[in-house]
């Protein structure tokens, strides 16, 4: 027989401070007992049963916290600070509710806390050995079940070494503080995992009220992530990252992964207008003005020079693709000037704002992305494909 994760949530919910619930392995029931209650005799053998198992008490869910795990998931800063004002001391459960209702996150903070009860029922059903079904999530069960289940000796294809950087977890969308939180909770430990191939991983993270299941895969190359999943980030479409994936990539791949590439860091290359870079010139136009091939030129040296100090000796970059908007004339003897920001990395790919000016204003702005490559391999294929 399995238990409907659904089903156990509901029980979980009406759990009170006198209260006591307990599950029948055999029959599948719940029965409730209060120390108040006038219980007869062969209702109080029946829960000395060692076929009932007791429920988690409203100590062990601890709704106060999910509350708080709610109000740190809030992508709104100030919304999220008046819900975290509210959770501060005494009057606390009523301060929130009104909160909620004020924001107008009420339908956002119920289906958060079914998601966190339904979690705490398949914690509970793991830690018993209660097979359960999630009805709510057929899908997301089968996932959950398989994790657990797996056997990773089963599989034969060898992974690659996972190595996320810092900066890779920051370019995700990611929670407030979650990349610091999620530090902290790796370096106190306890995380733990299993690996089921194909650079897939389950783990089961710290949490103040018992601990969060995590499911990750990464990209082939072990550089970035390519999915994730935790329930505390459940409702949003396009999941951010939270503090239990932070923890459980650390722990995956056994501490954070050094870098020199940061977001935010910039680099610029000069030059002078002359007749051999103008339009007139290289054939993109017929006027004597600075052209649009050599702005995109300087822009990606300005790219180039970004990384220069970031890369080993065998490593380089190569640029994959270019968008700008051209939108002034400069003419010989104006001085220009390139630059390039870092505004994400994703493992082995960099994405930056490229913006070109002349010495009266910007003369034109886009993005453009890099990747970062072995030197050998790369011109191993290059020749390849000439041997075509």
């Amino acid at each position: 027989m399995k238990l409907d994760l659904a089903m156990a949530a509901d029980e979980f919910e009406m759990i009170d401070a006198e209260t006591h619930l307990f599950y029948n392995i055999r029959t599948g029931e719940f029965d409730f007992y209060s120390e108040h209650m006038d219980v007869e005799d062969a209702d109080a053998e029946k829960l000395d049963d060692e076929s009932w198992i007791a429920a988690p008490s409203q100590r062990d869910i601890r709704e106060y916290e999910i509350m708080v795990d709610f109000a740190e998931t809030i992508s709104d800063h100030s919304k999220s600070e008046l819900l975290s004002v509210a959770l501060d001391g005494s009057g606390a459960f009523r301060r929130f509710k009104d909160t909620l209702s004020r924001v107008s996150l009420e339908d956002e903070w119920y289906s958060f806390k079914r998601n966190a009860f339904i979690e705490i029922a398949r914690e509970w059903c793991e830690t018993n050995g209660i097979d359960y079904i999630d009805n709510s999530n057929p899908r997301k069960s089968e996932l959950h079940q398989a994790s657990v289940n797996a056997n990773c000796e089963s599989f034969d294809k060898p992974s690659a070494k996972i190595a996320v950087t810092l900066v890779t977890l920051q370019s995700h969308n990611h929670l407030i503080n979650s990349i610091e939180s999620g530090v902290k909770v790796y370096n106190g430990g306890g995380v733990e995992f299993n690996e089921h191939g194909n650079n897939t991983y389950w783990a089961k993270v710290p949490h103040k009220h018992g601990s969060k299941v995590v499911t990750l895969e990464f990209t082939k190359d072990g550089r970035d992530i390519k999915s994730h999943y935790c329930h505390c980030t459940n409702d949003y479409r396009d999941p951010p990252v939270c503090r239990h994936v932070i923890a459980a990539v650390l722990a995956i791949q056994n501490g954070i992964v050094e870098t020199k590439l940061s977001l935010g860091k910039t680099a610029t290359v000069n030059t002078i207008v002359v007749g051999d870079n103008t339009a007139e010139a290289v054939g993109s136009g017929s006027l004597k003005v600075f052209s649009t091939p050599f702005m995109i030129a300087i822009m990606e040296q300005a790219a180039c020079k970004c990384l220069s100090d970031c890369l080993e000796d065998t490593l380089t970059s190569v640029g994959t693709s270019i968008s700008v908007n051209h939108t002034a004339a400069s003419p010989i003897g104006m001085e220009i000037t390139a630059s390039a920001t870092i505004d994400s990395v994703f493992g082995r790919k960099v994405e930056f704002t490229v913006t070109a000016s002349d010495t009266t204003g910007e003369i034109g702005k886009g993005k453009h992305t890099r990747i970062i490559v072995e030197v050998e391999q790369f011109l191993k294929k290059a020749e390849e494909r000439g041997k075509i």
